[in-house]
């Protein structure tokens, strides 16, 4: 997909003024190139965001932290996050029953319109097999009493002071960060013409930052790395 992006980019769009390939009245930019490339960098960021998040938050302390102030959203979160891969497995299931039904019945010359209609029958399978168990679980939530009193959790975690340690590390930092994002450091400035505006002392206290902002990251990987091989 990243690739995709870097190669469409400077053939479909023509803005910018430094050409670098000229074919008759074709022509791809310099700026149109390199607005690729950083769209596809945002998209793989934006990936690799959701999965370390995935891989290190767990959805029982999410709702740890969330529950007690937010119930009502955390509950909401949790459902959504749990509901992809469900349906996902359950459209699985379904497909197996629907296969054997197939292969017992010895159709083997489907069309494309029996096709469609199995698929939709599928969807209609798992959706009903979904708001039905939302209800049972709902109905047993009600009798449960949730939401009724202050929410207990089933486990129990704390903040250590190396949890206060990184997170003062990370906001402060990334308040620098912004703060000279917003002053014009470190900006690209793509159209019309590519231009960099950087500082030319590497010492600057904003790049500093961003450094700072980075190594929390890059030690949680090495100390990993450390403990398991």
């Amino acid at each position: 997909m990243a690739f995709l992006i870097i190669i469409l980019n400077p053939l479909v769009s023509h803005i910018g003024v430094t050409k670098i390939y000229i074919i008759g009245s074709y022509f791809i930019t310099l700026e149109a190139l390199v607005y690729g490339i950083l769209m596809s960098l945002s998209l793989l960021i934006i990936l690799l965001l959701f999965a370390s998040y995935n891989n290190t938050v767990s959805y029982q302390e999410m709702l740890y932290i969330l529950s007690k102030r937010f119930p009502n959203i955390s509950i909401i979160i949790i459902m959504a996050l749990r509901f992809i891969p469900l349906l996902n497995y359950r459209l699985s299931e379904v497909n197996k029953v629907f296969r054997l039904n197939h292969e017992s019945s010895a159709k083997n010359n489907e069309t494309k319109i029996n096709k469609i209609k199995d698929t939709a029958q599928m969807l209609a399978v798992v959706v009903s097999w979904s708001l039905e168990e939302s209800m049972l679980a709902a109905k047993s939530m009600k009798g449960r009493g949730y939401g009724i009193t202050e929410r207990t959790n089933y486990l129990s975690f704390k903040f250590r002071k190396i949890d206060y340690y990184f997170i003062s590390i990370i906001i402060i930092s990334a308040v620098v960060c912004i703060t000279g994002l917003l002053q014009g450091h470190g900006r690209i400035n793509i159209y019309p013409q590519l231009q960099f505006s950087f500082s030319e002392n590497i010492f600057n206290i904003f790049y500093f930052s961003f450094l700072i902002l980075l190594l929390p990251l890059v030690y949680l990987e090495f100390k990993e790395k450390l403990i398991w091989h």
